[in-house]
């Protein structure tokens, strides 16, 4: 009995090894596996050519936009008299040449500058205000010569046709404060009228209120807007030419179109980016190598020196180069193909 105990004990031992060896042996392999990186490969990575290839950028940069509106004004008239009409009426828009009454059967003219006319004006006299006569009698087709600030023979004559026109008298060769009256910068909307036919004007009487009106889009810029080549605005679709550093837009039409294109809103976000898009050249992030010393190199093979670069933007994944870079040979791969990675 005892050696049938030791026999079947033995053949036990036996069996528990034969099952448990391949056991581990399997136990064994699948830690390697769950250790072995799926990356790895028996061979090694072999080299990735390419080319720098050409891209076009117009250097887009975000920009907040801002929608300004004047303030509202009275415009008032420097005729004495009684007004014997009224031309305008609340919700009318009244722009430069605008008829707003008539005092003693004369015209009173509206007109828009930056700044308004301090006195009456006639040969000889010269400035600032000369300028804003002289444009004024221009957009009106009176006058035809340079906007100088200098009243001479050609503004005279200018002054003379449009005095007549207006029912100032004839050979008049000075422009009164009395046939006209400043409606601010830019046009204006009629909110209600103060005036009225049979009513006695004097120097300085209001003739209407405006509402407030669009005066400009205001553009905060940031430090990259690009300001070595002509630029462009856009806004919701609405593109207009920009000037880099003026801050804002006055055209009256873009105006009014960015401000509806932002519907209730004041404020916004636009863009600035190239007139004209410039070619670059182009290459994966991964084909650039910044060494030990801070160079900037690609390489063109495994073995070979590198070609120092300066990089000039780029995106996600990208980097811009040079135009006359593009077509170059360039490794794509260096970081995985070569031991030496020293650009000099």
């Amino acid at each position: 009995m005892r050696f049938i105990r030791r026999l079947l004990t033995g053949i036990g031992v036996f069996v528990a090894l034969t099952l448990i060896t391949p056991l581990v042996a399997l136990t064994a392999l699948a830690l390697k596996a769950a250790n072995q990186s799926p990356l790895e490969s028996a061979s090694n990575p072999e080299p990735l050519i390419g080319a720098v290839e050409s891209a076009s950028r117009d250097r887009q940069v975000a920009v907040a936009v801002k929608v300004e509106y004047t303030d509202a004004l009275s415009p008032s008239t420097a005729a004495y008299g009684t007004v014997t009409s009224v031309s305008v009426s609340p919700g009318q828009t009244v722009t430069t040449g605008t008829v707003v009454v008539t005092v003693n059967d004369a015209r009173v003219i509206g007109y828009a500058s930056t700044t308004p006319l301090w006195r009456d004006l006639g040969r000889g006299a010269s400035g600032a205000d000369v300028k804003v006569a002289q444009r004024f009698l221009k957009a009106r087709g009176y006058y035809s010569g340079a906007v100088d600030g200098s009243l001479g023979y050609g503004t005279e004559q200018a002054i003379k046709t449009f005095n007549e026109a207006q029912g100032f008298g004839t050979n008049n060769g000075v422009l009164s404060l009395s046939s006209l009256t400043w409606i601010g910068t830019g046009d204006v909307v009629v909110a209600d009228l103060l005036v009225h036919a049979g009513d006695s004007v004097g120097g300085g009487t209001a003739l209407f209120t405006t509402t407030a009106s669009l005066a400009a889009i205001v553009v905060t810029e940031t430090p990259n807007v690009p300001r070595d080549a002509d630029i462009l605005l856009e806004v919701n679709d609405v593109v207009t030419p920009y000037v880099a550093g003026s801050g804002r837009v006055e055209d009256p039409e873009i105006v009014a179109a960015m401000a509806a294109s932002l519907g209730f809103m004041t404020e916004g976000t636009g863009s600035v980016y190239l007139a004209e898009p410039v070619v670059v050249g182009t290459v994966p992030s991964s084909a650039l190598v910044v060494d030990a010393l801070g160079h900037t190199c690609f390489f063109q093979d495994t073995t070979g020196s590198g070609t120092m670069v300066e990089t000039i933007g780029g995106s996600i994944g990208t980097v811009d180069l040079e135009a006359s870079l593009i077509g170059t040979t360039v490794l794509l791969n260096p970081r995985e193909v070569r031991e030496d990675l020293s650009c000099g």
